[in-house]
């Protein structure tokens, strides 16, 4: 009984290895539409210590804008934005 037990299990583990290796499952993520909404790029991060945020850049007008996540009221609220031109110090020609 102990040996069916343990031959059972090592065919499962197998079985959940080879299924591992392969990719079976769901499918690739992807976080950009092809050919079309590429004006904007988002990323969560933490703003000032335990506050949860969130960074956008428009990249037609070169703006990053940071909202954080008010728990209190639970929602998001402006927080700052920022010229990138004036960061990188020159104008496209």
């Amino acid at each position: 009984m102990k040996k069916i037990l343990i031959g059972t299990l090592v065919c499962v583990n197998v079985a959940l290895l080879v299924t591992l290796i392969l990719g079976y499952g769901a499918g690739p993520a992807k976080a950009q539409v092809v050919g079309g909404g590429a004006d904007y790029l988002m990323v969560t991060g933490h703003i000032m210590g335990d506050a949860d945020g969130v960074y956008i850049i428009d990249l037609a007008k070169r703006r990053l804008a940071a909202w954080k996540f008010d728990k209190t009221n639970k929602r998001l609220v402006a927080f700052r934005g920022h010229e990138l031109k004036r960061d990188f110090g020159r104008e496209e020609k």
